[in-house]
């Protein structure tokens, strides 16, 4: 895992957080789910493709995952983090949520074999007419500066030209679920620091608007939790907010984003670039990746750090391989 991914999965290990995403996303603010309704769940999930002899094992490794407790019953939600479009994306959710149900299926076969539970008809499943399996659903989290134009279902990704609509209409097709990060209307129907970190994210594009929004929310951003102030200076690729925290340090641990906002302003630095154009730059960056540019030449082209340029590339080539 990358270090942006690193620093998602920890802010997102809050279970208060974890609620009030799905609160904010599903349920458009109404407080349904309670940080006592998270159980916490393994990030890696097994499966297997294939029967028996020959069978493919897949492993998936969810940036998050979590059951979350809807009275006596639960489902499995996992998140995933996107700083960039990936194309692919529904056929990768689906494999990591089919991989989900694969692991219910092993669990419930393995159990009604030693309750002895199957009858002949059965026996050969593992399982009975009775048992159900828990829902499995993935949010996708993007936090890119371009509106997302990949599939948003996997027929979406399907070359169905001259296909039959009778054949058409036999595919299954699979949804994914994208929250745009910096495109929330509603900021509000976030009641945690989720509310500050989304809300600083999308305006980071306007260092006027970044800084108004900083001081008109200044009770939250006097006292940030440490892991929040890292997530905005990763996401907006900030490394100056991120050399200055410990100067900023409050007592108790947290941090006052209001004043490093404010040294940045009094020290002549230029929020300009890693709170407004950062979204560009990686567009030319990985233009220039895609034509077979260095990283060192494309630095010197752009005009940015060459530490920030091989982060991109070791992430573009990831993505490659």
């Amino acid at each position: 895992m990358g270090k942006c991914d690193i620093i998602l999965s920890q802010y997102f290990e809050d279970d208060c957080r974890y609620a009030d995403l799905i609160n904010g996303f599903v349920f458009e603010g109404r407080q349904v789910v309670d940080e006592k309704d998270i159980i916490d769940r393994n990030p890696v999930i097994t499966g297997f493709l294939g029967k028996v002899k020959g069978c493919i094992p897949i492993q998936k490794y969810r940036d998050a995952v979590r059951k979350i407790v809807f009275g006596m019953n639960f489902i499995v939600l996992g998140l995933e983090h996107q700083n960039n479009i990936y194309y692919g994306i529904p056929i990768r959710i689906m494999l990591e949520d089919a991989a989900g149900y694969d692991e219910q299926l092993r669990i419930l076969r393995g159990l009604n074999r030693r309750k002895k539970r199957l009858n002949s008809d059965a026996f050969l499943g593992g399982i009975t007419k009775e048992d159900r399996f828990k829902a499995v659903v993935t949010i996708v989290l993007y936090y890119g500066s371009e509106p997302w134009q990949g599939a948003r279902t996997l027929n979406g990704l399907l070359d169905l030209d001259s296909v039959p609509d009778k054949v058409k209409d036999l595919l299954n097709d699979y949804r994914i679920h994208i929250l745009e990060v910096r495109r929330i209307q509603e900021l509000d129907r976030y009641q945690t620091d989720l509310r500050e970190v989304f809300g600083f994210i999308q305006k980071s594009g306007d260092k006027a608007a970044v800084k108004k929004f900083a001081f008109e929310n200044a009770e939250k951003f006097q006292k940030l939790e440490e892991d929040a102030y890292d997530v905005i200076s990763i996401l907006t690729g900030s490394k100056e907010l991120e050399t200055m925290k410990e100067k900023y340090r409050e007592k108790g641990g947290k941090i006052n984003m209001c004043e490093a906002i404010r040294g940045l302003i009094e020290e002549g630095k230029a929020i300009g670039l890693s709170l407004g154009d950062q979204g560009r730059s990686q567009t030319v960056a990985r233009n220039m990746y895609a034509r077979g540019f260095t990283a060192e030449e494309a630095a010197g082209l752009i005009g940015i750090s060459r530490t920030q340029i091989r982060d991109w590339y070791d992430e573009w080539q990831k993505e490659r391989s």
